[in-house]
């Protein structure tokens, strides 16, 4: 599925956020950078109607988001946010099954095919052991792993996730890479995310967009757009970009 945004405007009393033109490919990592306060998690929350966006401005596979009930909205977009504090702690199996519940009708419980699903995700993860325990009582790297499998049981074929490596230790940062990559390619999602630590770029991006003051500033394919004097502009800071044994590093 496919992601596409014209003329979008939304935001607060003090900031807007504009984009007058971008589109996300199917079956792609589409990573989104930029300045605390530059408005990435505002486009995100306005790809998923989190923030509800004008009609006629944001579109998900032909289908105007604005247009969507929220039950059509959860069949083709998952949202995972930097953190989740769980008003009730729910056993970890639990809490992926609640990713079922917008396959639910009205009142019902969830089904035989709904548990396996959930059960299907976990095994695909690698999450065993984690299914008993609570998920209040997980590490952030562990919590994050989790709210992934959550959005894998929504059973849409869009994720969009928010800084998902931000405040985890390089084996937890490289974990949620890899995680990624795997559904990218293995599972055929299309995947929207925001990166605060820029080295993880290189490893996951497909897509880059560069996000500052609620302009895209640049937008295109990673080795096309990661480049020095983009990133020193969009930070206001002289970083540089190097490229060693065909990888690209930032110097600062």
């Amino acid at each position: 599925m496919e992601v596409r945004v014209s003329g979008l405007r939304v935001g607060y009393e003090n900031f807007q956020l504009q984009v007058d033109q971008l589109y996300f490919q199917e079956k792609r990592i589409s990573v989104i950078i930029g300045p605390n306060g530059a408005g990435k998690s505002t486009f995100l929350k306005a790809l998923t109607g989190l923030i509800k966006s004008p009609r006629g401005t944001v579109f998900i596979d032909g289908y105007d988001l604005a247009g969507l009930s929220s039950r059509e909205r959860a069949a083709l977009v998952s949202y995972v946010p930097q953190e989740h504090s769980a008003a009730l702690n729910f056993q970890v199996f639990d809490f992926i099954l609640m990713g079922r519940s917008g396959h639910l009708h009205l009142f019902s419980s969830p089904s035989r095919d709904d548990y396996r699903k959930v059960e299907e995700i976990i095994a695909y993860l690698g999450i065993e052991k984690l299914a008993s325990r609570k998920y209040m009582e997980l590490s952030s790297g562990e919590r994050r792993i989790v709210l992934m499998a959550r959005a894998l049981a929504q059973d849409s074929r869009i994720i969009i996730l928010d800084e998902p490596t931000t405040f985890l230790d390089l084996k937890h940062e490289m974990e949620i890479v890899e995680f990624l990559k795997k559904l990218s390619t293995e599972r055929q999602q299309t995947i929207i995310c925001s990166l605060h630590s820029l080295d993880l770029v290189p490893r996951l991006a497909d897509f880059l967009v560069m996000i500052k003051s609620g302009r895209v500033l640049a937008a295109g394919e990673m080795p096309d757009v990661f480049r020095t004097e983009l990133l020193a502009e969009l930070y206001d800071y002289p970083l540089q970009v190097i490229e060693t044994e065909g990888r690209k590093i930032i110097l600062r």
